[in-house]
């Protein structure tokens, strides 16, 4: 969390509804739990620790939302990605609506390479996808616009330069395709 000031209110809240004083210190640990979550994350998780928990939340009780949600977070961008394989495949450019998935995908080794995967590989790529999102996601930092697919790197290669087709995965319309 970086809004110290959404930090303090929704901390005041939490101390008044549940009539609990903090210390300096303790308000302080609180900081540097919520620290590395963006202030969109932790408000979903001040909002959820409001309206379900009965007592006053541990710091590993936002820990628990917080990567929670990562978890599921990853697990959906997988799905979108296994079945944007399957629709595709690997000679398309495609681009995802969450920029993240695209460093994962660089990272384990690229579009084509991951379209390409056999079936008895699927599960311990998702593991690796799945740890990989909840990694890069809780860090800051530019991710690559588009993933290129087997066409566009060939016609690089070659020395061909073709405006890449790019299919939009995940936007408004679904699924798109650009000229």
């Amino acid at each position: 969390m970086k809004n110290e000031i959404k930090y303090k209110e929704y901390m005041t809240i939490l101390c008044e509804i549940y009539d609990r004083p903090l210390s300096n210190m303790m308000k302080d640990l609180y900081w540097k739990v919520l620290e590395p979550f963006t202030d969109e994350q932790c408000e979903a998780a001040f909002k959820e620790i409001i309206y379900s928990n009965r007592f006053f939340p541990k710091p590993a009780d936002f820990r628990e939302v917080l990567c929670g949600k990562a978890a599921n977070k990853a697990t959906e961008a997988w799905l979108e990605v296994l079945n944007s394989v399957a629709r595709i495949g690997n000679y398309q450019s495609v681009k995802f609506d969450d920029p993240v998935i695209h460093s994962v995908i660089q990272v384990m080794g690229g579009w084509p390479q991951l379209c390409m995967m056999e079936n008895s590989e699927q599960k311990w790529k998702q593991k690796e996808f799945e740890r990989l999102y909840e990694v890069i996601s809780a860090r800051e930092g530019k991710h690559p616009k588009y993933l290129p697919g087997t066409h566009e790197m060939e016609n690089f290669r070659t020395g061909h330069e073709v405006e890449p087709a790019i299919v939009e995965i995940g936007f408004v319309n679904k699924t798109k395709l650009l000229q």
